[in-house]
């Protein structure tokens, strides 16, 4: 299950250490796995969806088998269900059920024994009823299911741990005319005596109760198959086009991860089905796999938008995830890591080791932004509320991450040799990531404890400033950790770093080890390096930030080889405005043989800079051909309140051919601030578009413009009715510009809507608002609400009003405090001055000559400017507000 779709994400995030909150909060508990003195060995479920009502009658038949010779009851997760009957080997058993768990006695000199259960549900999660109403009359009537992380429990009784496989069979009746999709082999399909029709699957290879599925609704269907495996593409009608572009690829990914992996696809078949209102990008069913809408892509998507990342994803957890499973979901990296990482090892087989390289780069900004804003934590981590708690950027960019540098470390060859031992070995099991480093430890010959330890097992990262010099045939390489050791993130990471010297065409490695907080490396280079490249291939997983010398950076932005080498100097040079390196990078971006990655990189640097001859480059590239080059174009020209900024981004808003560039262009012309965006910008705020990335631009730039004029027009925008992302869109840009109570107000009447992703986000704006009256709307949601990830934000969201309520009451406390010694040094002036004219008198009575007596005016201390009687003070200049109008803190 992927945690966010990547298909267009270029990340510009600015990182840091220290500000990151600890991951679990006060009372979340440890997980440990959980007892199982009975072993469900096979499920058969029939399922009669009744569609009208949302609801379904089931009878489960659990084949159970004891463990513990001990245990005289099974407990099965059952969440809400209107029980009809219990039987154990067909006769009535004692059972207690409380609405969560269902318990059952089974007869202790049992050593097997068959359970059924029969039962009506009207589930409120894993099981979804999709339908049209009267603001989305064409959306289809479809049921699927969504069992992730512990959901079948909702309409299936079962153990809903990951640790538990069964073999299944699942047989569900469907509205006449559909068409329902489950694991493993059809069995069969017959129409029932109602006129509904019955579909029966087997699966007849062990999974876990999160990968069960059932997939129904009107759908057309393209097939297809790779070295004698079938392949089943499952999507609305009318999509026939775009699914084959979307799909088109697939049975070459089938054949380069089982090439690569040394372990044929493990299954019988391969299916995907594309659904309406799926609550994730898509869910690695055993077999079948489950996408959302925007994953098939029209022709103008198709300009820079793919959604192989998202394929290729849920298709290796076929082997990472389905054939060998987490244990538990504090190991969940197992799965989603080695997911991610398929994602780039796909981009490197399909488009080149630059793409890969890019690809690893902009997941660990995403990674890096999440541990310096939101919160750090270790990859493997048993303290949590939810289990989809888990679900976030250090289990899947993170995860990847460890793996990258496994195979730079190690090499590849080793590298997926000891994956093929790690496969086979647990084959159809579960496991843990002691599993994988064994099986790297075997291969190798390496110990990789430390390894382990520090990247997965502990938070945090290194931050590493790196300052390059050269002088007397000496280069000099200071390394300074900087990260905060707090929270068990480790005051030093003991790591090696490359450090790449080019000099004449000539480029050699060095290879040190950081042991300290401070690290200095004298390296014998006897002529003066043309270019020194830290960290070459990616292998720090962490902040590097590095200071070389400007013209060795500018000799690197134009180095032959890896792209690599060449953005990481274009990221070096936005450091400040020199006209050497701004020529440079304007050159660069110029450059229509250069890689894509490094002239974004340019562009993007020329942005930060914001020299009045940045603007004129970018200016001049606003319509370069490459589509990601344009589109990073647009975005730094967004750094430029001019007219000509706003003037070229609202062509490309207008008029650009791809999705992409017209909404960050609308974005970008939101930052310039002019006036005249406002009526582009509300021209395109309802354009369709593939995934209503336009309109969602073209909000996100009216929060940007802080135009009050355009308040009501987003605030409508955030209604029922609207796309889900426009309405998303629309409730942050709220947030930033209406008025605060207004605002607050409005968002606490959508924590109430239906969708959990637009529920975050109203989540999100609350705290943008900063009213800590939010608290008791958002605290009776968080009672309530179902959904693991809209909990977990509230939580972090009660956190974060909680401080500002209590930085307001210290603030108001010092005010009131400050008030009262004003006052009493007013009272004190006042006795003062009310003494002064007796004091005066008397001084006066005292001498009589006193004005014809000259007096020395004692001087001024020193550095205190002086004024005769007759000058006035200026008056002090206020000073502005932090933020601006709108910015609320």
């Amino acid at each position: 299950m992927p945690l966010e779709l990547r298909h267009h994400a270029r990340c510009a995030c600015g990182v840091g250490g220290g500000g990151a909150r600890p991951f679990a909060f006060a009372g979340s508990p440890r997980h440990y796995e959980r007892d199982r003195p009975f072993a469900i060995e096979h499920l058969a479920l029939d399922l009669s969806l009744d569609v009208a009502n949302k609801s379904a009658a089931g009878e489960a038949r659990l084949t159970l088998r004891r463990v513990d010779p001990r245990a005289s009851r099974v407990e099965l997760d059952a969440v809400g269900f209107r029980l009809a009957e219990v039987l154990v080997d067909g006769a009535p058993a004692e059972h207690v059920y409380d609405g969560k768990v269902l318990s059952v006695a089974v007869a202790e000199a049992a050593g097997s024994a068959l359970l059924t259960v029969r039962y009506a549900v009207t589930p409120r999660r894993g099981l979804y009823f999709i339908e049209p109403d009267e603001h989305h009359p064409h959306k289809p009537r479809q049921v699927w299911t969504q069992c992730q992380e512990e959901d079948a429990r909702h309409f299936v009784p079962c153990h809903d741990k990951p640790h538990q496989k069964m073999t299944t069979e699942i047989s569900v009746t469907v509205p006449a005319g559909w068409y329902a999709l489950s694991n493993g082999r059809l069995e069969s399909q017959r129409a029932e005596p109602d006129g509904r029709a019955r579909f029966h699957w087997r699966m007849e290879e062990p999974h876990s109760s999160y990968l069960l599925t059932i997939a129904a609704g009107e759908l057309a269907e393209i097939t297809d198959s790779v070295d004698g495996l079938p392949l089943q593409y499952l999507f609305p009608k009318g999509r026939e086009d775009d699914a084959r572009r979307t799909f088109a690829r697939t049975p070459e990914m089938v054949r380069l991860l089982g090439k690569l992996l040394g372990v044929p696809y493990p299954w019988n078949k391969y299916s995907q089905v594309v659904v309406s209102d799926f609550i994730f990008g898509g869910m690695e069913n055993t077999t079948a796999t489950t996408l959302y809408e925007h994953v098939l892509l029209d022709e103008r998507a198709a300009i820079d938008v793919t959604s192989d990342d998202l394929i290729v994803h849920e298709l290796a957890h076929q082997w990472f995830g389905d054939f060998v499973t987490c244990r538990d979901w504090s190991e969940g990296w197992l799965n989603e890591g080695f997911a991610t990482y398929c994602e780039h090892v796909w981009r490197e087989h399909a488009l080149g080791a630059d793409e890969y390289d890019y690809g690893l780069s902009v997941d660990l900004h995403s990674y890096l932004s999440e541990a310096s804003g939101r919160y750090r934590r270790a990859i493997v981590c048993q303290d949590y509320d939810a289990p989809l708690d888990l679900f976030d950027r250090h289990l899947y960019e993170k995860g990847a991450l460890v793996l990258h540098v496994l195979r730079t470390e190690l090499g590849a060859e080793l590298f997926w040799r000891g994956v093929n031992v790690y496969l086979a070995r647990n084959a159809k099991g579960v496991v843990e990531t002691r599993d994988l480093a064994r099986a790297l430890e075997e291969v190798s010959g390496r110990g990789l404890g430390r390894f382990f330890d520090l990247l997965v097992h502990r938070p945090g990262h290194p931050e590493l400033s790196v300052d390059v010099s050269w002088s007397a045939g000496v280069l000099v390489v200071a390394v300074k950790q900087t990260q905060h050791a707090t929270d068990g993130v480790p005051s030093v990471f003991e790591v090696p770093l490359v450090v790449e010297v080019a000099r004449g065409g000539e480029r050699r490695r060095e290879r040190v080890e950081l042991r300290g907080r401070v690290d200095t490396f004298a390296l014998p280079c006897p002529t003066r390096p043309d270019f020194v490249v830290v960290d070459p291939d990616g292998a720090i997983l962490g902040d590097v930030t590095v200071r070389a010398p400007l013209d060795m950076l500018r000799a690197q932005l134009v180095a032959p080889g890896r792209a690599r080498t060449r953005w990481l100097a274009a990221r070096s040079l936005a450091v400040g405005d020199d006209p050497a390196s701004v020529d440079a990078l304007a050159a660069r971006l110029a450059d229509v043989a250069e890689a894509w990655m490094v002239r974004a990189e340019c562009a993007e640097a020329l942005g930060k800079v914001r020299a009045p001859e940045c603007e004129r480059a970018l200016l001049a590239h606003a319509s370069a051909a490459h589509p990601k080059v344009r589109r990073a174009v647009a975005s730094a020209l967004g750094a430029f309140r001019t007219r000509a900024a706003s003037e070229a981004l609202a062509k490309l808003v207008l008029s650009d051919a791809s999705y992409l560039v017209a909404a960050d262009a609308a974005r970008a012309l939101g930052r310039t601030r002019q006036t005249s965006g406002l009526d582009t910008l509300l021209d395109v705020a309802d354009r369709k578009s593939w995934a209503d990335v336009v309109s969602a631009g073209a909000l996100d730039g009216l929060a940007e413009l802080r135009e009050e004029r355009a308040v009501p027009h987003l605030t409508v925008r955030t209604r029922y009715g609207h796309p889900t992302r426009a309405r998303r869109a629309a409730i942050m840009a709220v947030s930033r510009l209406a008025p605060e109570k207004k605002t607050r107000e409005l968002l606490e009447d959508l924590l109430d809507d239906a969708d959990p992703h637009l529920r975050i986000d109203v989540v999100r704006a609350l705290v943008e608002v900063g009213d800590a009256r939010a608290r008791g709307a958002l605290r009776a949601r968080l009672d309530r609400d179902l959904d693991p990830r809209v909990r977990r934000r509230i939580r972090e969201a009660l956190r974060d009003l909680a401080d500002v309520k209590k930085g307001a009451e210290r603030a108001t406390d010092r005010i009131e405090k400050l008030e009262g010694e004003l006052q009493e040094l007013r009272a004190r002036l006042t006795r003062l001055d009310a003494r002064l004219p007796a004091a005066g008198a008397a001084a006066e009575a005292a001498t009589p000559d006193r004005g014809k007596r000259s007096r020395a005016k004692p001087a001024p201390p020193a550095g205190r400017a002086t004024t005769t009687p007759t000058q006035k003070r200026p008056a002090p200049t206020k000073r502005p507000k932090k933020g601006g109008r709108g910015r609320r803190r």
